[in-house]
């Protein structure tokens, strides 16, 4: 079957047949698909009152167990937001009352921010919602093909400038 990406890259084939557009068939086909699972993602949060940014600061104070608690300089280098945003966003969850700043128990002067009790609930229902949708999406490759382009994914986000995937 061919998509629209091989009619691209057959129309460069015919143009510049001095050049090799195969880097495009893998890059063009990851853009599209950013954008399709940037879509789909968006659709799946909306009835949780989230979007991309929120999900991923609930799921990464989740994702460290109870109390769970990080400090802002941690959530930051987990989530790959600047200083600024992370404080904004921070205060944006804090007043849902989906998040609390408290003292971080290893350093007098530090603050931890907490997964509230309603933080908790609604992240737990949206990631397996997040989790059903993703599925979806991969669900026309076998286990396999979902190891084999992991790995592939991988070593290409490895491979990136440390700036475009830090």
């Amino acid at each position: 079957m061919l998509d629209q990406v091989d009619k691209i890259l057959f129309q460069w084939e015919e143009e510049r047949p001095d050049l090799d557009p195969s880097p495009l068939a893998i890059l063009t086909r990851v853009a599209r698909l950013a954008k399709h699972i940037t879509n789909s993602m968006k659709e799946t949060l909306a009835p949780f009152g989230l979007d991309s940014w929120s999900f991923d600061v609930l799921s990464a104070l989740r994702r460290q167990g109870e109390p769970f608690a990080m400090t802002p300089t941690a959530l930051r280098r987990a989530t790959i937001l600047t200083s600024g945003a992370m404080t904004n966003r921070i205060d944006r969850l804090e007043v849902r009352g989906l998040v609390e700043r408290g003292a971080d128990p290893s350093d007098r002067r530090g603050i931890q921010v907490y997964l509230t009790a309603q933080g908790l609930e609604l992240i737990d229902d949206a990631v397996v919602a997040r989790l059903n949708s993703a599925e979806q999406l991969v669900a026309h490759l076998s286990a396999r093909e979902r190891d084999q382009l992991a790995g592939l994914l991988r070593k290409l986000l490895l491979a990136a400038p440390l700036e475009a995937v830090h």
